[in-house]
């Protein structure tokens, strides 16, 4: 089922009923994440989450592939197979008694420009005590620390004109191409991720643009560092030359932050992958869910179901072997950290 950024709809729709088939019956929240509430109630809840999004548009032909012992789909691993572990961990929870209370969510606004809109809200409504992100293609890993980001459109305008009859104008193109190249040294100065995600702008070869538009992705680990240098990049933009106007607008902020290496939480994944008979973790960071606690200091982190390859691409895969201990690791770390 498609599930574009702001076009979760139908598949939320979809996994509430599954989930209370399964055992666990969810409501659909006032942004559209499905929220599967188990347990006792109490401030100490505990959120296993997977994102209902993938990146590719409403209309993209979702055929199967298998073979080779993969099956791959447009957006199977990034982050399908994640949702369908949470059906499964609903399953394997339905009847028994929970020291703590368990919220199984399926989140939306995780991909493109959504903004961690899902997980944020998750956040503010439920008293979140832990957070555990689930992300298809991640199961050699257990990611510490969120990726921050900051996101940006500017848009350059100027009168346009004819090349040679109105030459000496100035190109919003040519503008933006000098704005960028300074945000690009200067991230590139302070040790900061820049990607020019888009660009468009001017109509045809022969006129001078009078519009053009670039939108920008900053990320970093050292969350203070990004927001420097997020500031200094929006200065640089939004100066022009004389003739140009510059508008830049913030599309969007994920959070950093880290959990220690020694939380009760991460102790408490290493002894899950322990017991499913998985070797030690790539202990890293990332950029998903999990940084909208680990912005708000609620301890959190991202674990994997499978391995696989090729993410956000049509012929995106996952590896079929590898699911079964990444299903047990899944239901031994909530066994670790709510029925004891």
């Amino acid at each position: 089922m498609p599930a574009p950024p702001f076009g979760e709809g139908p598949r939320a729709e979809l996994v509430a009923w599954m989930l209370g088939e399964a055992g666990a019956p969810a409501r659909i929240d006032d942004v559209g994440n499905v929220i599967a509430p188990l347990g006792p109630e109490g401030d100490d809840t505990l959120v296993f989450a997977a994102h209902l999004d993938t990146v590719f548009a409403a209309g993209t032909e979702i055929a199967f592939v298998e073979g080779d012992g993969r099956l791959a789909a447009p957006g199977v691993g990034d982050n399908s197979i994640a949702v369908a572990a949470l059906l499964h961990l609903a399953r394997h929870l339905h009847g028994r008694t929970l020291s703590r209370p368990v919220a199984l969510v399926a989140t939306v606004g995780e991909e493109g420009l959504g903004d961690l809109r899902g997980a944020k809200a998750v956040v503010d409504e439920l008293p979140v005590g832990a957070f555990v992100a689930l992300e298809g293609q991640m199961l050699d890993a257990i990611k510490l620390a969120a990726v921050g980001s900051v996101r940006f459109r500017v848009t350059i305008r100027g009168p346009g004109g004819h090349p040679w009859g109105d030459r000496g104008t100035p190109s919003a193109a040519h503008g933006l191409v000098d704005a960028l190249s300074g945000a690009l040294a200067e991230a590139h100065a302070a040790g900061i991720v820049l990607n020019v995600g888009t660009m468009r702008g001017g109509t045809v070869i022969n006129a001078i643009a009078g519009e053009a538009v670039a939108e920008l992705d900053l990320r970093a680990e050292d969350d203070r560092l990004l927001q420097a240098t997020a500031s200094r990049v929006e200065e640089i933009v939004g100066w022009t030359h004389d003739g140009l106007e510059a508008t830049v607008e913030a599309l969007g902020r994920r959070p950093g932050g880290r959990i220690a290496p020694d939380h009760p939480l991460v102790e408490a994944a290493r002894r899950a992958r322990e017991r499913a008979g998985l070797p030690s973790a790539e202990e890293g960071a990332s950029s998903t869910d999990a940084n909208a606690a680990l912005g708000r200091g609620i301890p959190a982190i991202t674990v994997g179901i499978t391995t696989g390859g090729n993410a956000h691409r049509l012929d995106e895969y996952i590896d079929l072997a590898p699911i079964g201990r990444g299903l047990r690791s899944l239901e031994a770390l909530v066994e670790e950290l709510a029925t004891r």
